[in-house]
């Protein structure tokens, strides 16, 4: 696998940063991800699923994003905990953390303790504002990231208060920029033997998603507002439609007068203006499932796409071909579907389809196998909640 024999210490939680090591650990690094009962991740928080109350291994949000992992449970705001995860990084090729800028580095455990260790350790600090800048204390969550960096004054309806993304789109975005980093800085190590710390500010990363905005106000000096539907180019046809059924739609553009051309001969338009066209597709999609109408519309290569919900993608033939979905056992909840690497490598490299980590599963692999301590350690850290 294009990873193997690189390891990873991941202190990353929630959704921002649990996504960079899955990344690496579907393309075959051994990631260890770090965990404390004295607070759990949030993913693994939640509503009972099979049992009758809640725990730690029920949440099939944390199964998707870190399965393929391996966890170590331990409380490193000891000195043996601290102690333990130092020596682990002198093991390790990549750190990956997301706390608030110098929460590590309170613990004893920042980039430069790391490094010491480890001199040519990668280490990628994900946060709100960065590391550094005015902003660098910021609390936030997606929705925040999503308000200041300027994504949800587009989200919305002309005239209208912008309505914003409502979902958590600036977590994984921020993410699959720290894994893009990661892996460039482990070929500039490859190439120099140099280590580097990344500072992905997740302001900066949801900048990215407002571009075309922002070259809009750089070339016109307008600040863009909310389209809704609107085309954002001129197409002729650019909007959602009703479909039969309760509350399904299907997203239709025709990019020119050629595609407007052949929904009209497709709708049985009586002319090509681009209002009777645009009735005409109302009235038809109004008596169409949204995939029957998506494949009508394709077939005569108009743009289109049915609005899904999560039943439809898992029912979908298209991605059951792919196989986007893989079952894995969990000794907690049993079978269920996960999702997989968009991608499809050749056979010759075979995909990480492990299951996520029961919490603490691997503390003795990682205390007695990788860092060679006698069982008498791992008992005597247990015993003292060092590891737990």
């Amino acid at each position: 696998m294009l990873l193997q024999g690189v390891r990873v210490l991941d202190f990353g939680w929630v959704w921002a940063g649990a996504v960079p090591g899955q990344m690496l650990a579907f393309l075959g690094a051994e990631v260890i991800k770090v965990e404390t009962r004295k607070r759990l991740d949030y993913m693994r928080q939640g509503r009972a699923i099979v049992k009758d109350a809640p725990d730690t291994e029920q949440q099939p949000m944390f199964h998707n994003i870190n399965r393929g992992k391996l966890s170590l449970s331990i409380d490193f705001t000891t000195e043996a905990g601290r102690d333990l995860l130092l020596d682990l990084a002198a093991h390790c090729d990549v750190a990956i953390q997301n706390f608030a800028p110098g929460v590590l580095d309170r613990y004893g455990l920042g980039y430069e303790a790391l490094r010491e260790r480890r001199p040519d350790l990668v280490m990628l600090s994900l946060s709100g504002g960065g590391q550094q800048g005015p902003l660098r204390e910021l609390r936030s969550y997606a929705s925040t990231i999503a308000a200041f960096s300027g994504l949800d004054s587009l989200c919305g309806y002309p005239g209208e208060e912008p309505l914003g993304v409502q979902q958590s789109y600036p977590d994984p975005n921020a993410s699959l920029h720290g894994a893009v980093a990661i892996l460039a800085a482990l070929i500039r190590r490859k190439r120099t033997g140099r280590g580097d710390h990344i500072d992905l500010s997740q302001l900066a990363a949801g900048m990215q998603t407002s571009a075309e905005a922002m070259a809009w106000l750089d070339l016109f000096g307008e600040v863009p507002g909310p389209l809704g539907n609107l085309p954002p180019n001129d197409e002729p046809l650019h909007d959602c439609f009703r479909c039969a059924g309760d509350d399904e739609w299907i997203a239709v553009a025709a990019e020119d007068e050629a595609q407007l051309a052949a929904v009209a001969t497709l709708t049985g338009a009586p002319s090509d203006r681009r209002d009777t066209v645009r009735d005409a597709l109302e009235r038809w999609c109004a008596e169409r499932d949204p995939r029957g109408a998506m494949d009508a519309l394709q077939a005569v290569g108009v743009p289109a796409g049915a609005v899904t919900t999560a039943r439809d993608r898992f029912e979908d033939p298209h991605y059951r071909a792919r196989g986007a979905y893989v079952e894995t056992e969990h000794p907690s909840i049993g079978w269920e579907l996960v999702y997989r690497a968009p991608w499809i490598w050749p056979d010759e490299i075979p995909l990480a389809n492990e299951r996520a980590p029961l919490m603490g599963e691997h503390n003795e692999y990682v205390v007695c196998e990788l860092l060679g301590r006698p069982r008498e350690d791992l008992e005597r850290l247990t015993a003292q909640q060092v590891l737990y």
